[in-house]
């Protein structure tokens, strides 16, 4: 994540935001915007979509990505459909086996089952990379002779390879760009520079292989690149998903558009084909279905913009650690107990985001003090960022901290409190 500034690195040139409130709402509430990479900055991304949580499918993201090599189908056809789908995207994507093969070595990969289910999630195995792209492959080849002979096949399995650490796994291998719109990515600034598990994933599923009906981990935002096939996604803002909650609060494992209908959620479909991106903002539960045969490139992280959202999640899911175990309030040591099924359940805790909020401190700070530090570091090893973007996220920390010494959580450990009182000194000095 951090290295000596090389020759030609791409500034976030982000900037204060519009004064009028008009300029910085993206859409109606029936839009989802399609945006051409050529055409729209960062800063306008940033305010417009990130900062408003508000979704958006920026094309042309990928072109010159060496995992363009991973198809041997093109996206160049200008023939769409009324869908504004086009025809090879219909027909089907062309997965380049042969040189998947040659380029990533046979190692174990993570598989979900599409046709069976354990305990409310895709049951999970585990196979090696070649093997799993032999059962694709013969499985294409199999629904071919069958559409050729009009005979109907036998059932075939559904595999998903996903959350797929390739990046990690074979950190030489430059086979994508972080695109700019989202390098601003504390989770990972942090993860990779201390060299400790990421949130970079490489997805490949084939036709009708699908994820189930979920929000993404920690209130986060994703970004979600199609390097070949298509997707449809049914998308919805912030509390809809509520409308499908059963007595007890439980949500679907899966939804289609006539649930949805049936109990008046506002959504949004997109229909997302290759070399587009779509960012999912946080809190927007989403299903996403893999109409052809496809492969994606998918991150998850959070920076100022949702980071108050991801705090509240944690307070949340801390609130329901201790309700679970409320009959044990009189044990030793309950609050340090609840910290730690609070990692387990929620992926992080206090002092974990504690640790996260002094790091991203420190390197800002130090931008701050010597403006030449910004340029010996870069972010995805391409970005650096502008003096406003700095001074913007020492703002948003500042606030966040604040808020957090108001919390009587915090307030009750000596240890969270000292961490952030001395936290919020430093950024106030």
């Amino acid at each position: 994540m951090a290295t000596e500034r090389r020759a030609g690195a791409e500034l976030l040139g982000l900037q204060s935001p519009p004064r009028d409130d008009k300029e910085l709402f993206p859409a109606t509430p029936d839009n989802v915007h399609r945006r051409g990479a050529s055409e729209i900055s960062y800063n306008e991304f940033y305010w417009k979509y990130m900062h408003q949580n508000w979704p958006v499918v920026i094309t042309d993201v990928s072109t010159n990505w060496e995992c363009q090599q991973w198809t041997s189908n093109s996206y160049g056809d200008d023939n769409a459909n009324a869908n504004g789908i086009t025809n090879s995207a219909l027909a089907g994507a062309h997965i380049n086996f042969d040189y998947l093969r040659r380029r990533i070595g046979d190692c174990p990969v993570p598989v979900a089952d599409c046709n069976a289910t354990y305990f409310n999630s895709h049951a999970k195995v585990e196979l090696n990379f070649h093997d799993y792209l032999n059962r694709w492959q013969s499985r294409i080849e199999n629904e071919a002779e069958e559409v050729n002979s009009n005979v109907a096949g036998k059932t075939t399995d559904n595999l998903y390879l996903k959350d797929w650490h390739l990046a990690a796994q074979m950190p030489g291998y430059d086979f994508y760009k972080v695109p700019k719109y989202f390098a601003s990515d504390w989770l990972n600034e942090q993860l990779l520079e201390q060299q400790r598990d990421d949130y970079r994933f490489v997805y490949m599923g084939p036709k009708d292989s699908w994820t189930s009906y979920h929000s993404d981990v920690f209130g986060s935002f994703s970004w979600s690149t199609n390097i070949v096939g298509h997707k449809k996604w049914l998308i919805m803002p912030p509390g809809q998903e509520l409308k499908l909650s059963d007595r007890l609060g439980n949500l679907p494992f899966r939804i289609n558009e006539q649930l949805l209908e049936e109990h008046k959620v506002h959504y949004f479909t997109i229909n997302q084909t290759a070399n587009e991106a779509v960012f999912v903002p946080s809190g927007w539960y989403h299903q996403v279905w893999n109409l052809t045969d496809t492969i994606s490139i998918n991150h998850n992280w959070f920076n100022a913009c949702n980071i108050l959202m991801v705090w509240r999640n944690l307070l949340n899911n801390l609130k329901a650690v201790r309700k679970e175990i409320s009959d044990c309030q009189q044990m030793d040591n309950f609050e340090a107990h609840c910290q730690t099924m609070l990692r387990a359940s929620f992926g992080i805790n206090y002092l974990d985001f504690i640790e996260l909020l002094e790091f991203i401190s420190a390197r800002r700070l130090a931008a701050l003090v010597d403006n030449s530090t910004t340029t010996k570091f870069l972010l995805f090893d391409t970005y650096k960022m502008s003096d406003y973007h700095v001074q913007y996220d020492l703002e948003c920390l500042r606030k966040l901290l604040t808020l957090m010494l108001e919390d009587s959580s915090v307030q009750q450990s000596p240890a969270q409190m000292e961490r952030c009182q001395r936290l919020l000194s430093q950024l106030a000095a």
